[in-house]
């Protein structure tokens, strides 16, 4: 079984998917479904697939969300997959790809090997990497399912029941232009304006559960010229709703009043990427993820992260949905890497909860 779960993953992660060119990949995909289980497929607007599988000796009829995503972040072209022992990583060029093709596999894996599981939606989302688009922009008419998992963890003894609040902060300071040389004191400088505000603001961890950043920073046109624009980026993330607001306007009045101390204007516009979840403890898929977990030998920790995942979306539009580890390893980076003991452990994981959802 291990060695047919190996060939999907590593014949997935040679299909290149970097966000916004994953059309090969969730082509190949809508097929496989297609070919291995009859799939019912469909592609919404925004090109997500949503791939719908009959129940197998089930004793329900409501369908379970099983959501992974089929982009990856950059290097993702030409990926060399390498076995060593008990690893797969990539040759060092670029990224594995396990983030999150090694959801997509597992979950491969998990319905070949089930004796039964309840109808399944299985959605595939574009462009999670950059701000979940895919995911925002999905086609919600298409689900009937209203309770799932999202496949998009690193340890395979997480259960996520917590996602944030992210507010994104778009920035503009306006100052005046002038020459830097002959005339400077009659400009303004946007960039001296957003270098006040920001070294006055607390960065990165404002507290245990809330993170502020500045992402992107563009100004300036010449070199001896007062430069009269800037346009930042940020984010403010929370678990805490109410706390994320609070910071957002902080840094907001931060900006006003630091563009104004020297003759400056700043505009700031937030807003919403996605709210603050928590899944009850005593849920069914908590219970169902913890105790498939246990069955296995591991000791599930029930976290929240200030992460965003594809969850945070589903659970805002009323499917309750947790989130589950794949394995993967230094995700994002040239030494990404996924151990077969733990894609093995996912998938067993994933085929016990598939058997409490049928109705056991």
């Amino acid at each position: 079984m291990t060695k047919r779960l190996i060939e999907t993953f590593i014949e997935f992660v040679q299909i290149a998917s970097e966000s916004g060119h994953e059309e090969e990949f969730l082509l190949h995909l809508a097929e496989r479904f297609g070919r291995d289980f009859g799939a019912e497929c469909r592609r919404d607007r925004y090109g997500n697939l949503v791939a719908r599988i009959p129940g197998r000796r089930s004793k329900v009829q409501s369908p379970l969300l099983l959501g992974v995503h089929a982009d990856t972040v950059a290097p993702g072209c030409d990926i060399r997959p390498v076995i060593e022992g008990d690893v797969i990583r990539s040759d060092g060029r670029t990224v594995l790809g396990a983030d999150d093709k090694a959801g997509i596999a597992e979950v491969f894996e998990a319905v070949k090997r089930a004796d039964r599981f309840p109808p399944l939606e299985i959605v595939v989302t574009r462009e999670e990497e950059c701000g979940m688009q895919g995911a925002r922009h999905l086609d919600f008419s298409l689900l009937q399912a209203r309770q799932g998992y999202v496949l998009d963890m690193d340890s395979v003894d997480s259960i996520v029941v917590g996602g944030p609040t992210k507010l994104n902060l778009e920035i503009t300071v306006h100052g005046r232009a002038a020459h830097a040389g002959m005339e400077p004191e009659k400009g303004v400088s946007a960039i001296k304006a957003a270098s006040l505000a920001i070294v006055r603001l607390p960065d990165g961890r404002i507290d245990p559960v809330t993170t502020w950043n500045v992402g992107t920073i563009h100004g300036g046109e010449n070199r001896n010229s007062v430069p009269e624009r800037v346009f930042m980026q940020g984010e403010v993330r929370s678990l805490d709703h109410e706390k994320c607001v609070a910071v957002a306007e902080r840094v907001r009045k931060a900006f006003e009043e630091a563009a104004a101390s020297i003759g400056a204007v700043a505009e700031v516009v937030v807003s919403t990427a996605y709210r603050a979840v928590n899944i009850p403890s005593d849920a069914e898929v908590v219970r169902a993820a913890a105790e498939a977990i246990q069955d296995i030998g591991l000791t599930p920790r029930i976290l929240s992260i200030v992460g965003g995942t594809d969850a945070s979306v589903y659970n805002e539009h009323g499917i309750q949905t947790a989130v589950l580890g794949i394995g993967v390893r230094n995700e994002h980076t040239r030494s990404e890497h996924i151990g077969l003991a733990d894609m093995e452990r996912a998938v067993e994981i994933l085929v016990r909860i598939l058997r409490h959802f049928a109705g056991e």
